[in-house]
């Protein structure tokens, strides 16, 4: 019983450690978040596909603006089609810091039909709600230096797709 417990103690006290290893796709070679494209294939073999891509690093506050179809009930007890307003604000990090629907400040929605909540990444509340209608971005002050952009790479291996950004390993896929 005391060895079960102890194994158990040491095995949650090292799983943190083993949080962002990777098994490549087609053998059994761990590989890591931060690994470099060279070694990942090394590692892996040759991909099946690659692809390269850019994107910017849009490490500004925004806003996004949703419009989310209503069914709404006029004077004459006919129904109509409108929408309901749905703001969500993101910080410089790109976290969700406010949620407004129909001017009302929330915590958390389901208008999209996914829980969306404070805390949430943009790309968590892209996948819920879809492109947004409308993106109001702060202004970068003139003296700033302009937004860089991310080298993107995509390694593909089978069903699996290994993502990098400036050469290094971010997720698999």
């Amino acid at each position: 019983m005391k060895l079960t417990q102890t194994i158990l103690a040491l095995s949650c006290l090292t799983f943190p450690l083993f949080a962002s290893a990777f098994f490549c796709p087609n053998n059994f070679n761990q590989i890591n978040v931060g690994d470099s494209i060279d070694y990942v294939t090394q590692q892996c073999g040759k991909p099946d596909n690659t692809k390269e891509s850019t994107k910017k690093n849009d490490n500004v506050p925004q806003e996004w603006s949703y419009y989310i179809p209503q069914t709404v009930s006029t004077e004459t007890s006919n129904q109509a089609q409108g929408t309901l307003k749905t703001s969500i604000t993101f910080d410089e990090k790109g976290n969700a810091i406010n949620i407004s629907v129909n001017g009302l400040g929330v915590g958390s929605t389901t208008i999209c039909g996914t829980s969306v909540q404070l805390g949430d990444s943009r790309d968590s509340v892209k996948s819920a709600c879809g492109d947004p209608s409308f993106i109001n971005k702060q202004q970068l002050p003139t003296t700033a230096s302009p937004p860089q952009e991310t080298k993107v790479t995509e390694l593909t291996f089978g069903n699996t797709k290994l993502l990098f950004e400036n050469g290094k390993l971010t997720e698999s896929k």
